[in-house]
């Protein structure tokens, strides 16, 4: 045991002498040996981290686009917004606001006041035009301005209307189309004028009843005739008979308020728009009146031809009407009233 310890004093000696004495071998230099070292435990410290190749694998995987965008791209386009160059506001009714009441047949102006909601002049090239609906005897265009309507400015547009014919609620829709075709209105649609014809309202007529005898009853008979009371004899003598196909137009029509009396309701109920190319029993009351009580000469044969569409325009045209030939109920009630 003495022995041995001996032999590591020795040996620890020698390290001990070793280390302390200069060396020129180039394989213990103390700066290689430092470098030696330090590369070691860089090694040592970079012991359960992720391999080179692992590295590299996530560096390319930042560099590559995700699978669900590539090639798929698209440049962004903006959506057009702002003021559109040709465009309406609606400002008021000047005249006939909505569901005015008239009688048939009645010329009448209608007055919208707009404004230019656009970006574009209104130039005097600029048109009203017809759109949809009952025309009501209006243009199918006309010039919108003599002058010009810049943005935000308004303006008064008028149209000259005849109310139709028959009773009802009528509408009339209107636009407008600039200088290269294009048609606009609101931003909603067209503008427009609606009103209402109502039967029995200010048209005159003239009231027969029973024991009445006179050129108005051919006419009432005949019309009577031309609704299916085909056996009524026409003789111009309000009697039993025509009292009671009377009676019954009455009910079927729901007029309960002229019991067997032939006042505005029930006229405008019997009268039938009648016009050239036309027949029947309407026509030869038409004609009947025309020959026998304002004179004009022509046969009453039922047919609505030449001779008799233009007896309806100098007739039209002495009362004051729209000379057009066609007999609707203002037509009708001058040639019965009184």
């Amino acid at each position: 045991m003495k022995a041995c310890r001996i032999v590591l004093y020795f040996i620890l000696a020698s390290i001990l002498a070793a280390c302390s004495l200069p060396s020129s071998d180039p394989q213990y230099d103390f700066n290689q040996l430092s470098t030696f070292a330090a590369q070691t435990q860089i090694a040592a410290g970079t012991q359960g981290l992720q391999t080179p190749q692992a590295t590299t694998t996530v560096q390319q995987d930042l560099l590559t686009p995700p699978t669900q965008f590539a090639g798929t791209l698209q440049p962004v386009i903006p959506t057009q917004t702002g003021t559109p160059c040709n465009l309406a506001s609606f400002v008021g009714d000047v005249t006939v606001p909505d569901n005015t009441n008239f009688i048939v047949e009645k010329p009448f102006t209608k007055t919208w006041r707009l404004k230019n909601a656009g970006t574009c002049t209104w130039t005097s090239a600029y048109q009203l035009v017809f759109d949809s609906g009952e025309r009501m005897s209006g243009p199918e265009s006309k010039q919108l301005t003599t002058s010009t309507v810049a943005p935000g400015e308004t303006i008064d547009i008028s149209v000259d209307l005849i109310v139709p014919g028959l009773a009802g609620t009528y509408k009339s829709n209107w636009k407008i189309k600039d200088d290269k075709g294009e048609v606009f209105g609101l931003a909603s649609g067209p503008f427009w004028v609606q009103i209402k014809v109502k039967r029995g309202g200010v048209v005159v007529w003239h009231t027969y009843k029973q024991g009445d005898t006179a050129t108005e009853v051919y006419a009432l008979q005949y019309l009577l005739r031309d609704h299916g009371y085909t056996n009524l004899l026409v003789d111009g003598i309000f009697g039993a008979e025509t009292l009671a196909k009377v009676k019954n137009f009455q009910n079927k029509n729901d007029i309960e308020d002229e019991d067997g009396i032939v006042g505005p309701e029930t006229w405008e109920a019997l009268v039938i728009n009648v016009s050239q190319g036309g027949n029947g029993d309407a026509v030869r009351a038409v004609q009947y009146l025309l020959q026998k009580k304002y004179g004009y000469t022509l046969e009453v044969d039922s047919i609505f031809g030449p001779i008799t569409a233009q007896a309806v325009k100098d007739f039209q045209s002495k009362q004051g009407l729209t000379a057009d030939g066609a007999v609707g109920p203002l037509t009708w009630q001058k040639l019965i009233g009184k």
